[in-house]
């Protein structure tokens, strides 16, 4: 599994200083992200940050907002360590107004760096 997950690191956008939390999540891809409210957004990013940081692989971590009825789940399927970089690749899901959407993501960082989306650069 450790060289499938390298394999797919290798093939991940390097975009170095993105980080996951405070940037927005504009990177997201899907029609349902465009009827995200500003809340949404909010809700999804910190989901996402506390799954990046505490969750098990394959433990999902779910968000609601009431007031829109859009809804989400990060779920980290697959982390791995090396050297000082760690790298989790996660599946982002997604509904809002009738739509769902599905997308899979790696995020990596240095050492107790931020989270950021793709690998590294040295």
């Amino acid at each position: 599994m450790r060289s499938g997950l390298l394999a797919f690191m290798a093939a991940a956008l390097l975009v170095a200083g993105w980080p996951a939390a405070g940037q927005g999540l504009g990177w997201m891809r899907g029609h349902t992200a465009g009827f995200f409210t500003d809340a949404d957004w909010q809700l999804l990013e910190e989901t996402l940050t506390v799954a990046l940081n505490e969750a098990a692989d394959g433990e999902p971590r779910e968000w609601r907002n009431e007031r829109s009825r859009a809804q989400g789940k990060v779920t980290p399927l697959v982390s791995d360590t090396r050297a000082d970089v760690t790298c989790r690749r996660v599946r982002i899901e997604s509904a809002a107004r009738g739509t769902s959407s599905s997308h899979r993501y790696l995020f990596c960082r240095r050492g107790e760096g931020r989270w950021g989306l793709g690998q590294p650069r040295d």
